[in-house]
């Protein structure tokens, strides 16, 4: 019978170690939901921003830009905030779902490009038209975002 005690030491102290060990998983999958999170967080952020300063830009070269200069000043206006580089970034870390959103409104963004480069600045009804159709493809984006970042929590 001398043996059943250290029998029952040995068993508590691979218990211990086992639930030390699950608990350890577990905080660590935490910690890594909460750091996905916050990356993902960040970076919509920063393409959400990146759109807007794009397309303020892009409106100010078509107000302001002489028509002969406007293709220049319209591509200068599109790449100066990075927008494709996140846009990337975003393939790489975010889900299919948000991916696909992100990229409509590039296009779209894209595609309004073309349009300052080639419209005529008084044309407001062409003007409220594009910005509607960039308005409702960035707040679909918005959403996605959002559900993207509430079910990673």
């Amino acid at each position: 019978m001398t043996w059943i005690a250290p029998l029952f030491a040995l068993l508590g102290v691979l218990l211990g170690a086992g639930a030390s060990a699950i608990n350890d998983q577990r905080r660590w999958r935490r910690e890594e939901r909460a750091r996905t999170q916050e990356q993902r967080a960040a970076l919509y952020a920063e393409y959400l921003t990146a759109l807007e300063d794009t397309g303020q830009e892009l409106l100010v070269v078509l107000r302001t830009t002489p028509a002969h200069e406007r293709t220049a000043a319209a591509q200068t206006a599109f790449t100066a905030y990075g927008l494709g580089a996140v846009r990337h970034r975003i393939h790489v870390l975010a889900p299919a779902s948000v991916s696909d959103a992100a990229d409509a409104v590039f296009r779209a963004l894209r595609d309004s490009r073309s349009h300052v480069a080639t419209a005529d600045p008084g044309d407001a009804a062409a003007l409220v038209s594009l910005k509607a159709e960039i308005g409702d493809l960035r707040d679909r984006l918005k959403a996605v975002m959002r559900h993207d970042i509430a079910a990673t929590r």
